[in-house]
């Protein structure tokens, strides 16, 4: 055990006074010097923010003493080429209240009272009277008439604002056309994304003060209402629309194939007079699968096969490699070019080159272009627009492809002479078809004709444009006597004859690539015009992928061409030739079938719709007519409409009901 080390205490002389007062005024002076530079840094930085502050500080603020609104103008009409509305957008009322002008004692009795009106649950209406904040929606999109019961309450705290919404008064008809509007007021797809800016119209930036708790401290006022969008008046004619996407429902229903498109051409201008797409949608109502919204006629660029045969005959004939009726050698159905057979499905030795239309004679085309020369034939269908937009302004357009003259192969251009190897949308094959139709003069696509502002003045126009003479008029109508054969007896479109009318036409039947392969799908399709010897309308049928029944374009793209081709004829008041009837019976068959697509429509008083006259309409057309307004049918019985309310003439605007009779 260690010894105790014993030391001294250490004895710590006291500081000085004056060292003691020294340190603490250092460190006073030194606290005292950081205070006063944050002070002034803080100082410099609120001058900062007073005298140049940045945009970040002026939104924060503003957000925080400033509450704001955008008020959007009404949305401009689509019309179609006789000023009948497609598209319009009406004011639906939106019911509001400002809780914190409602006392705990009105809060009971005023949501029953409410909850009647809008027939909805008492508590839910209480809750929102009862809320801590300056604004609640009781209701949206109600009936005017709902509207003025709340008005009739004369409350403080209650009261309405117009939201508007978009209507398509025919429903489904040309939605892929039309387009559609999204939640926000934006245009999507067709129309009404293309001339979004111009149908939107202006809008006002409402602002109004917070109070320190971030309520509304002043009331919605605006001081003027924003400029109202253009209106659009478009090309498409609603009779030949309605008939193109019925005769095409009818095709669906007998082939099922994946989708099938239309399109009608007015010849002499380029106007499109209907582009119909299967299946189709409702865009008042809108599901939730995309691909029913797309516009096959422009975003569809597939290979067309033996429809563009007809252009390889016009090439040659204008080039003088064959006459109208020049012999060509077909081979009897089978040809070589170096390794690869080209082989007809309806063999033939000897025949006219007008017979290799009527025949659909692959062997025949090819040869025609190995006449005419790559550079030159290639170049031929560029000036009929393949391989180019027709720039028709509808979004997702394809361009389509065409090979290159100066690469094409011996094979690839025989191919090329029959529709393979080479895409197209079927926009472009109508238009090259109405250049065959118009003695060889192509127009340029029109789809819309006129935008306007609200006080009916022009903002801007378009008038048919001619954009290149193709063929002579002669060689055209060489083609078009050729194509005429392929709807007489023994041509491969048949189905495709109008009774009392001459039919210029070709069918087609495209094997679908798939995986960068041809498969077992087919693509069946008709193009042609009528009246063959004075045209009016081309027509271009197209039917992807049919998995019922035929798959041959005559047998199921030639019926539809057919029942647009009749009702187009009856439209335009064009008489048929009575030779070319084979009966009575037959001209009156048209005429019943026009009648019977003569469908119910719609128009926009200002104050609401004006119904038509229903009487000896059946059900299914009434619901067709009326509900895609927004109107609430309601029907008794069943048959045809005996009676209706309100009558014939009467405005009435959406949500409101009309009960309709049928015996």
């Amino acid at each position: 055990m260690s010894a105790r080390l014993d030391l001294p205490p250490v004895h710590i002389p006291p500081e000085p006074a004056q060292e003691v007062r020294a340190r603490a005024r250092n460190r006073g002076a030194f606290v005292g010097g950081v205070l006063c530079a944050a002070l002034m840094a803080i100082s410099a930085r609120g001058a900062q923010l007073c005298l140049t502050p940045s945009d970040l500080v002026v939104s924060h603020s503003s957000i925080q003493r400033w509450g704001q609104v955008t008020l959007r103008a009404r949305r401009g009409d689509i019309l179609d080429r006789d000023g009948r509305r497609l598209a319009t957008t009406s004011d639906a009322p939106t019911i509001v209240v400002d809780p914190a002008l409602v006392t705990e004692e009105e809060i009971g009795p005023l949501s029953r009272k409410v909850a009647d009106i809008l027939h909805l649950p008492a508590g839910e209406i209480a809750e929102k009277l009862g809320r801590d904040s300056r604004y609640a929606r009781l209701a949206s999109r109600v009936h005017p008439k709902v509207a003025q019961e709340i008005d009739r309450l004369n409350h403080r705290a209650l009261w309405h604002h117009a939201d508007p919404r978009r209507y398509y008064p025919e429903g489904a008809l040309a939605a892929q056309v039309l387009g559609f509007v999204d939640g926000v007021g934006g245009g999507r797809a067709g129309i009404e994304s293309a001339l979004d800016d111009h149908l939107r119209g202006g809008s006002i930036l409402l602002q109004h003060r917070r109070d320190k708790r971030g309520y509304d401290a002043d009331p919605w006022q605006a001081d003027q209402t924003p400029g109202d969008g253009l209106d659009v008046h478009t090309t498409i004619d609603r009779t030949l629309q309605r008939v193109a996407e019925r005769a095409l429902a009818d095709a669906v229903e007998r082939h099922a194939p994946h989708a099938a498109y239309a399109t009608v051409i007015d010849v002499k201008t380029g106007d499109i007079l209907a582009m119909a797409n299967m299946p189709v949608f409702n865009p008042n109502q809108l599901g939730d699968d995309p691909a029913v919204r797309r516009n096959h006629a422009v975003q569809d660029a597939v290979e067309a096969g033996s429809v563009l045969k007809p252009f390889t005959l016009a090439a040659a004939i204008e080039e003088g490699v064959v006459a109208e009726h020049s012999p060509v050698d077909c081979e009897n159905g089978a040809w070589y070019i170096g390794r690869t057979r080209i082989r007809d499905d309806h063999p033939h030795s000897v025949i006219t080159a007008s017979e290799v239309i009527k025949y659909s004679s692959n062997i025949g085309v090819a040869k025609m272009a190995f006449g005419v020369g790559a550079e030159t034939f290639m170049g031929y269908y560029a000036d009929f627009g393949f391989g180019q937009r027709t720039d028709i302004g509808l979004p997702g357009e394809r361009r389509g492809k065409l090979r290159n003259a100066a690469t094409i192969k011996p094979i690839e251009l025989a191919t090329t002479a029959f529709g393979q190897g080479m895409t197209s949308t079927q926009l472009q094959l109508a238009m090259a078809t109405a250049a065959l139709a118009n003695d060889g003069l192509l127009m340029r696509p029109r789809l819309i004709t006129l935008i306007e502002d609200a006080d009916r003045m022009p903002v801007w126009d378009q008038r048919p444009e001619a954009v290149r003479q193709v063929v002579s008029p002669e060689t055209a109508r060489a083609v078009a006597r050729a194509m005429t054969t392929v709807t007489e007896p023994g041509g491969t479109g048949s189905r495709a004859r109008v009774p009392g009318y001459k039919v210029a036409g070709k069918t087609g039947t495209a094997e679908k690539v798939k995986d960068g392969r041809y498969s077992d799908a087919r693509i069946g399709s008709f193009m042609g015009f009528l009246p063959a010897d004075n045209p009016r309308v081309a027509i271009v049928v197209t039917l992807d992928e049919p998995t019922k029944g035929s798959r041959y374009g005559g047998t199921v793209a030639g019926p539809v061409f057919s029942e647009i081709g009749a009702a187009a004829m009856r439209h335009y008041g064009i008489p048929p030739n009575p030779e070319l009837l084979d009966s009575p019976e037959e001209a009156w068959f048209t005429e019943v079938a026009l009648a019977e697509v003569d469908e119910l429509t719609l128009d926009w008083s200002g104050e609401g719709w004006r119904v038509p006259d229903v009487s000896g309409r059946p059900v299914r057309d009434v619901l067709r007519g009326l509900q895609g307004a927004g109107l609430e049918v309601r029907v008794r019985g069943s048959g045809v409409a005996v009676a209706q309310d309100p009558a014939a003439g009467a405005s009435v605007r959406p949500g409101e009901p009309i009960t309709i009779t049928f015996n």
